[in-house]
């Protein structure tokens, strides 16, 4: 297992391109933004690597989390995750960051060649920012789809090996009890060599004891199961809904574009949830039944992981074996010591790199 770096102290300095730096990162251009905050693109001096890093608003993480907690109180759930001790406390504690830090902690353990791995987190406590360090991943995204966008598939083997790889990464996930939550080419994202990674964990869910209850929807629309949009169904199980967000994955590889579509979000949703399926008459027929499988409108019917990896397609009967599960999917364990320094502090660092840019301008 590769060890997550930790720095001994926090620093700035001011770029000549205008950019800033964060200990030993030089912070470059912005490359992406999502709903947390922007992504930067970084350079660790003492090693020449490329990361990204990913500039976070505290307040909506916190807000994201208490949300979480305050739903719980009105109905708990049994077994899914308090991670901060009682309700009560998550929500007076007056450290700002308690309701992310173990989140925090165990992502920093999550190291597995399928999923991005988080290096380290840095944290202004004076301000909103929260920085967090990943491993960059130089080959974009899996693919560009959307319900008004398709594209072009992917050749049988190679939607074969990349599919292979979300499954061994979502295994993993799920064998450390995390729900992604919202799998779609959009978040898997290509290595320089060529393989692919699963990234974005902003609407994750963690679950305890083998429970993965969830009580909320999230994720994109085009890409949710049908029991997360179903007025009928208050709960629903996480690792299933995982799996028919890999199947719409799939069919996007395979085909280029999304398997039910509309003219506006609820469109979408009832096609989610009434349209059968429609696959080619001449399709391999081991990839019809895994789709098929995959697919099932019945979270209780549908495929379930153990299956899945097994699958004819998958292994193309055979012939292309996954990693056994026992090798995939070791168990992270995170200490309160760990939890304790998952955030790295920066003292007054992002006040002084906005009086910095005032003074240039």
């Amino acid at each position: 297992m590769s060890a997550i770096k930790e720095t001994l102290s926090a620093y700035h300095a001011e770029n000549q391109d205008g950019g800033f730096k964060l200990n030993q990162y030089d912070v470059k251009e912005v490359i992406g933004q999502g709903a947390f905050g922007v992504v930067h693109l970084a350079v660790d001096t003492t090693t020449g690597t490329q990361y990204a890093i990913k500039e976070f608003s505290k307040t909506r993480l916190r807000r994201r989390d208490r949300e979480s907690q305050m739903r719980n109180n009105r109905g708990r759930v049994a077994g899914v995750s308090n991670l901060w001790g009682s309700d009560d406390d998550a929500l007076n504690d007056e450290d700002p960051l308690r309701l992310v830090r173990k989140e925090i902690a165990i992502y920093k353990k999550l190291v597995h060649p399928n999923v991005v791995m988080l290096r380290e987190v840095l944290d202004d406590p004076e301000h909103d920012a929260l920085f967090m360090v990943f491993e960059m991943c130089m080959g974009g995204v899996l693919m560009d789809v959307s319900l008004s966008q398709p594209c072009e598939p992917f050749p049988v083997d190679k939607a074969r090996r990349y599919f292979g790889e979300l499954l061994l990464g979502i295994e993993y996930l799920h064998a450390n009890g995390i729900v992604h939550r919202d799998i779609k080419p959009e978040n898997l994202l290509l290595t320089e060599d060529g393989r692919m990674k699963i990234a974005d964990f902003g609407v994750s869910e963690i679950f305890l004891r083998g429970d993965d209850t969830m009580k909320r929807s999230a994720g994109s629309p085009a890409f949710m199961a049908p029991e997360q949009i179903s007025v009928d169904c208050h709960t629903y199980s996480g690792r299933a809904a995982d799996i028919w967000s890999m199947g719409v994955t799939l069919f996007c590889m395979c085909y280029g574009k999304l398997p039910f579509v509309g003219d506006s979000i609820l469109s979408v949703y009832k096609a989610i949830r009434e349209d059968v399926l429609d696959l080619p008459q001449e399709e391999d027929p081991r990839l019809q039944d895994l789709l098929t499988s995959i697919l099932e409108k019945d979270p209780e019917q549908r495929i379930e992981m153990a299956e899945l990896r097994e699958h004819e397609w998958v292994t193309d009967s055979g012939r292309v074996p996954l990693l056994p599960y026992e090798q995939n999917c070791h168990r992270v364990e995170v200490t309160d010591e760990e939890v304790k320094h998952a955030v790295k502090s920066i003292h007054n660092v992002v006040a002084t790199i906005r009086a910095l840019a005032h003074w240039r301008r």
